[in-house]
């Protein structure tokens, strides 16, 4: 075991609601025993592959997706798996009743007289697998014949897969009257798509979900779903591999968290309609009114409450007590409990009742009790109290529902702000070499490191530091260039205290990806909780821009290189062009008084022009008499190449020097005529052995005298 004790948690989401909850659950349980909590979005495989934290790490918690484990088992790491059994008889797996909720949902929509009902999920998930056995069994228990065209499979739990469902059973036509999405934001966005398309829920098609996540409580209408003890799975998983670490035998089936059906009104409940169970009853032997009003608020308070349904009724609302207190004292004129208690149980109320249908309904329910007190009393002045009583509770409830619409407003607001903060830092500052973390400190987070792959050692990956911050300045930064292997990253030395076991914080480890594979890692220290509450899909895009941000800089880098390399080939080609230039018009002294000029290959303006230059340099510096020009390397004698030839021959002329041209065919000589260029005062060759021969000649006494000139 390592001395700095951790568990490390592999999943591939790390921000969203449910892995949240469930960190939570696993936190409380580490912190216990000491141990810190890492937290890496990615799969066994890429883990085991990449080396992330494996020296850090004595045991390891997987979730949602198994494979791979026995690469950690294989190497004396125990495993706890979560919602994903493996077949490996070495790992617990902790896993939601998913069988079992999903067949109460089933039943419920049953009961409502529903037959015709539809079911969404992904199918390639071992939990909605669960969920969709529990939906084929609760059709078989009820005797209705099981139609494999109400199945509906999509890619994820995401609501627009949610709403691709819908609108692919719209598209359809399939008669049905109900839906169970196997998930609630799948459920959220079938709503979506539903109600967009004119269907009333639940009139004409009811809908439930599975995980009673905090959005299905705020839904319109509120959403039937499943709930799940996120925190249970968590805080068992955790205590599990912590047995598993200390040496106690631990079972590895059994571990199942219990689920509640929580009826809202989308699969057609009311609030104070839904069945009463023995808790939402009135205590037995009940003294007086007031106990019987206690259970009946109560009752509409467990119909759309954010508590747990398993807890004892009075927990739901403990301050219920003083609410009736405050009725009867209106009705009866004795004085009333204090201001602020009364307006702080409203608050409590409408905290844990997202409903306003059923926090009206608790209020009216209220009014009835005081009239019914008024009926009794036949007092005038009461009724004027009570109905001053019911007026403030309704402003209190109001104010309260305003302050939470408000507050989740400024969020909004300020998520905003983030984003553009955010982009700032990561597309526009970053590119000037600024920094690529400082936006962390707007996120609640203590601490951040951005590392990215480099040369690997013998021992395996390793990361070269880009950047760390820490926000509270509470912890060592390593500096720019540090080398440190991936099985050691993040070290505790460089962690602030939030990060340590006693503390609240979470280290979580997000790979970064380009197109051409990995490309770092980005180290975060944050709240265990979602910081401000943020979606897990606003941290994926911020991972996309700082990974897009690398990619950046490393094309910037790349381009950088290779305009470097482009300058310094275009410096060798100018070095060579000048040596070809120099050798472009060599003039080679071949008798006193005669030069040679061969020329190879085409012969442009600037070529002929540097031809005319060295020709004329070279007759004044060798007071050469004769000029023996050899085009027969020109591959085309065109216009081009006459006006040089005419050019050179003319002030060589001058400077009193003949002007032979060798290599001059007799169709070229005529082409050249043809276009009106005059070749006179040049004498011409078709061969340099002949012209060589002719000037031998003509030098010797008696010779013949010299040809033609054309």
């Amino acid at each position: 075991m390592s001395r700095d004790r951790a568990i490390g948690i592999m999943c591939p989401d790390i921000w969203g609601a449910y892995f949240c909850q469930v960190l939570g659950g696993i936190q409380s349980a580490a912190r216990r025993f000491g141990y810190r909590v890492i937290a890496i979005r990615s799969s066994p495989r890429d883990v085991h592959r990449l080396k992330l934290a494996r020296g850090l790490i004595d045991g390891w918690i997987a979730a949602v997706d198994p494979t791979g484990i026995e690469l950690f088992l294989d190497a004396g790491q125990p495993v706890v798996t979560l919602s994903a059994p493996s077949r490996d008889a070495r790992c617990p797996c902790v896993l939601p009743d998913n069988h079992g909720g999903a067949l109460s949902a089933i039943h419920h929509l049953i009961e409502h007289g529903h037959r015709r009902i539809v079911f969404a999920g992904n199918m390639a998930q071992g939990d909605i697998r669960q969920r969709f056995k529990a939906y084929q069994d609760a059709l078989a228990a009820r005797g209705i014949p099981f139609d494999p065209g109400l199945v509906i499979e999509i890619p994820d739990n995401e609501r627009a897969s949610g709403q691709l469902a819908a609108k692919r059973l719209l598209a359809s036509g399939a008669p049905c009257t109900a839906m169970f999405v196997a998930t609630d934001q799948g459920a959220l966005g079938a709503m979506d798509t539903l109600l967009a398309a004119g269907r009333r829920i639940p009139e004409d098609i009811a809908l439930v979900g599975f995980d009673d996540i905090e959005s299905a409580r705020y839904a319109a209408p509120p959403l039937t779903t499943v709930r799940q003890q996120f925190d249970w799975i968590g805080r068992t998983a955790a205590q599990l591999l912590i047995d598993r670490l200390a040496g106690v035998a631990v079972p590895g089936a059994g571990h199942v968290a219990p689920t509640t059906l929580i009826p809202r009104r989308s699969c057609g409940c009311v609030p104070g309609g839904a069945r009463r169970d023995r808790r939402s009853r009135p205590p037995e032997g009940a003294a007086d009114w007031k106990d019987t009003l206690a259970g009946e608020l109560l009752e509409l308070m467990s119909f759309s409450a954010a508590s747990d349904r398993g807890a004892p009724q009075a927990h739901t609302w403990p301050e219920v007590a003083e609410v009736i207190e405050g009725l009867e004292a209106a009705a009866r004129g004795a004085p009333p409990p204090p201001r602020a208690a009364l307006a702080r149980a409203w608050r409590q109320a409408v905290h844990q009742m997202p409903d306003v249908d059923a926090l009206l309904l608790l209020v009216d329910r209220l009014e009835r009790a005081g009239r019914a007190l008024l009926r009794a009393e036949g007092d005038a002045a009461a009724e004027e109290r009570v109905a001053a009583y019911v007026r403030q509770a309704r402003r209190d409830v109001m104010a309260c529902r305003v302050a939470i619409e408000r507050a989740r407003a400024d969020y909004l607001n300020g998520l905003l702000d983030i984003n553009l903060v955010v982009r700032k830092t990561l597309l526009e500052d970053a590119d000037g070499g600024g920094s690529k973390l400082s936006w962390l400190s707007a996120l609640q987070m203590s601490w951040g490191c951005l590392g990215v792959w480099d040369t690997p050692s013998e021992s395996g990956p390793v990361l070269r530091i880009v950047e760390s911050a820490c926000p509270g300045g509470q912890a060592a930064s390593p500096p720019a260039g540090t080398r440190i292997a991936a099985e050691e990253f993040p070290p505790r030395a460089w962690l602030p205290a939030s990060a340590h076991p006693e503390d609240d914080h979470v280290m979580r480890l997000l790979p970064l990806r380009g197109e051409d594979g990995e490309r770092g890692l980005l180290a975060i220290s944050a709240p265990v909780s979602s910081p401000l509450g943020l979606d897990h899909r606003d941290m994926a895009m911020w991972v996309a821009m700082l990974s897009t941000s690398l990619e950046r800089a490393r094309l910037i880098e790349s381009l950088i290189a290779q305009e470097g390399q482009a300058r310094a080939a275009y410096e060798r080609e100018r070095a060579l062009a000048d040596a070809v230039r120099r050798l472009g018009c060599p003039v080679i002294p071949l008798d006193q008084g005669v030069l040679l000029v061969p020329l190879i290959g085409a012969i442009d303006a600037g070529r002929a022009g540097q031809v005319l230059e060295v020709v004329l340099a070279e007759i004044g510096r060798q007071e050469a008499e004769v000029l023996l020009m050899d085009i027969t390397g020109v591959p085309v004698a065109d216009p081009q190449v006459a006006q040089s030839l005419l050019k050179t021959a003319r002030a060589a002329v001058l400077l009193g020097a003949e002007v032979i041209v060798v290599g001059m065919r007799p169709q070229v000589a005529q082409g050249f005529t043809q276009l009106g260029i005059d070749l006179h005062g040049m004498t011409l060759y078709p061969t340099l052995g002949k012209a060589l021969t002719a000037l031998r000649n003509r030098r010797r006494p008696g010779s013949e005298p010299r040809a033609p000139r054309a």
